[in-house]
């Protein structure tokens, strides 16, 4: 099996309805605007050919000199292909992006009662802290 992973522009909108229909609104044109913007990024996982994952996120300015850090906003792997080590190697591929695209972390939020994300993230390399709301997972990046 070939589990193959790229970066999302304009022309790829339809790959992501693929992964989204049934449990998020797609409206093609604002997909597109998303990947129009130079800070935004989106990612697809695919296996054998067939989409299986998406993740994206924004790159957010510091006002520091570190860099900047990669909010992933939302990882989404198909039901079918859960719990298979699919979701923990696409984020080690998008962690690996967001370092060398200069940033100097990434992280990601999720509810500490989401043992699944919470697992993929671990195993991803991430470490996380409490928060009131859930767990922030974080990927920091050498200089």
């Amino acid at each position: 099996m070939s589990l193959t992973f790229g970066l999302l522009r304009g022309p790829d909108v339809p790959f992501i309805e693929e992964i989204v229909k049934g449990f998020m609104t797609f409206e093609p044109e604002h997909v597109a605007k998303f990947l129009s913007e130079p800070q935004n990024a989106a990612f697809i996982a695919k296996l054998d050919g067939k989409t299986i994952g998406l993740i994206y996120g924004y790159m957010l300015t510091r006002m520091d000199e570190k860099g900047p850090q990669f909010f992933i906003y939302s990882v989404d792997i198909h039901a079918a292909y859960q719990d298979r080590g699919y979701g923990t190697r696409f984020i080690r591929h998008v962690l690996d992006w967001a370092e060398k695209n200069g940033c100097c972390e990434s992280f990601v939020l999720t509810d500490k009662d989401n043992p699944r994300a919470c697992r993929a993230y671990e195993k991803a390399g991430m470490t996380h802290s409490e928060n009131d709301c859930g767990r922030t997972y974080v990927a920091e990046y050498e200089p």
